[in-house]
């Protein structure tokens, strides 16, 4: 997974943390004591093999060589990393083209290569350019394990592609939770800054309609797109109730969440973001423009899922009227997680189904 160095070694200063990064991250730590684990991470001029807690690591291409349409270094520095891993089972998560690499490499050396779904986007037949197709359609003929992580995306594999596949929802690492919030109310935004889909400029908006409350804004930059990174960032020093904090790494963002009130997701797709579930673990309520996964956030009563951004205005400021709202949606959630993305559980069926094929 190309954008994990951070995640593995945190002495890492890179700002790139994908949330399939860190669901596989999570995942690998479990699994160290029943496979050997390796990572195929971006090239930040870290040494190349390095082993950090049991896992092998190796550097592929850059974060600029998709923008500069380098294919050759990244064909030829994803199958040297991954022949150099030797594994019998290589995975990946989410993409279009390096998917279909490493699909290509698993079918010439006889390996077995298995899929794992994140975003609703990756099932949308319409994000899809011509060449993506093929390539992404090649990828899943090969795979010998497809996992989605929602019914949603089963069902539109199925329908989309023709393909069948294993639910394994997103794990979850509960921190221990005293539901203790600060009486002044903070709301979190935390994501990529990214133009497309993350639409970070209608939480800004939205916290100039609550001049009285506190926002924070919390997200590294798009590798392909460096300067909305720092356009966002300027729009946010000209709003006096914005804390805009840039990038956090993943061992200190537990920080944020256990003092935010309300988190607010401005995505316009999503699969089941790991922020939803890391709000829900500190008994935080969700408020979603867009995203509610398998109507999750309206069926248990976990949040808002508002539609339209006037909405979202409404339902934010009953959140904020009602202390009691929020207290019973976060207790909602927290009940949720723990019951259905314990990482034990999830892990167990990740051991399970991968010696299934080997």
């Amino acid at each position: 997974m190309p954008s994990s160095y951070s995640l593995l070694n945190q002495d890492s200063k890179e700002p790139l943390i994908g949330g399939a990064e860190l669901q596989f991250t999570m995942i690998a730590k479990k699994l160290i004591h029943d496979f050997d684990i390796s990572f195929a991470v971006y090239d930040h001029g870290q040494k190349s093999p390095e082993k950090i807690e049991g896992i092998d690591i190796f550097k592929l291409y850059s974060t600029l060589d998709f923008p500069k349409k380098n294919y050759l270094k990244i064909l030829y520095s994803t199958f040297k990393a991954l022949k150099n891993a030797n594994s019998n089972i290589y995975l990946t998560r989410s993409g279009r083209i390096p998917p279909a690499i490493i699909a290509l490499y698993c079918f010439i050396n006889r390996k077995k290569f298995v899929y794992s779904f994140a975003s609703d986007i990756d099932v949308d037949l319409d994000t899809f350019n011509f060449l993506e197709l093929i390539l992404f359609k090649f990828a899943l003929n090969r795979a010998n394990l497809l996992f989605t992580h929602t019914n949603f995306q089963k069902e539109k594999l199925k329908e989309n592609f023709g393909h069948n596949s294993f639910i394994i929802k997103s794990a979850c690492k509960l921190e221990n939770n005293s539901n203790k919030k600060n009486k002044k109310l903070r709301i979190l935004w935390v994501s990529t800054i990214r133009r497309q889909w993350k639409n970070p400029e209608l939480y800004l908006k939205l916290a100039s309609e609550f001049p009285d409350i506190q926002f924070i804004m919390i997200g590294g930059p798009d590798a392909e797109d460096p300067d909305f990174y720092a356009e966002i960032e300027k729009k946010c020093h000209n709003i006096h109730n914005m804390d805009f904090i840039g990038f956090v790494p993943y061992n200190e963002i537990t920080h944020y969440f256990s003092k935010a009130s309300i988190f607010v997701n401005t995505s316009s797709v999503e699969g089941l973001p790991n922020t939803f579930l890391q709000s829900w673990g500190h008994c935080i309520p969700v408020l979603s423009i867009n995203v509610n996964p398998d109507n999750i956030l309206t069926d248990y009563n976990l949040g808002f899922h508002s539609k339209t951004f006037e909405n979202m205005i409404d339902d934010l400021k009953n959140l904020i009227e009602d202390e009691n709202l929020r207290n019973i949606m976060g207790n909602n959630g927290r009940k949720y997680v723990e019951k259905e993305h314990n990482i034990k559980i999830i892990t167990n069926k990740y051991k399970k189904l991968l010696k299934s094929i080997i």
